[in-house]
């Protein structure tokens, strides 16, 4: 493997970072490495969206936006390599959005950047994105 080539980060780096657990000191130091710019790694959409559900769940007293914001903190940082762009608008859309499902504000935001529609038939949620979804649906 290239060393230029960075990991994959994956959703449980992240819980067992706010956990008390066997892993939780190492990933608090991996955390902190990519923070600081130290090590780089990858962070995929899926895995932003995983997080977007997991961290609630372990973390119950987090909001859909303390989520949102820690989310984009991630992806400020200098070891953290993303399409950071789409992501960011994905998480802000999500963050601001009540009952916006995490996947939906990334299509919109995908949509967005690539000026194309969207096929769906959550149509009131796209739409109310800016985002156009033609129905019916062409064939």
């Amino acid at each position: 493997m290239p060393e230029d080539e960075p990991g994959l980060l994956d959703t449980n780096i992240f819980l067992h970072a706010h956990t008390t657990d066997a892993h939780s000191q190492e990933c608090q130091r991996f955390i902190l490495a990519l923070e600081i710019g130290r090590v780089r790694a990858r962070l995929e959409p899926m895995v932003v969206h995983e997080l977007s559900y997991a961290l609630p769940r372990y973390l119950q007293q987090m909001t859909r936006a303390d989520v949102a914001e820690y989310l984009e903190m991630i992806l400020s940082w200098p070891g953290v390599e993303a399409d950071k762009e789409t992501l960011l608008d994905t998480i802000r859309r999500w963050g601001s959005t009540p009952g916006l499902a995490f996947v939906d504000a990334y299509l919109a935001a995908l949509a967005s950047r690539r000026r194309c529609s969207v096929y769906t038939m959550n149509l009131r949620e796209l739409r109310s994105q800016g985002v156009d979804a033609p129905s019916p649906l062409p064939n």
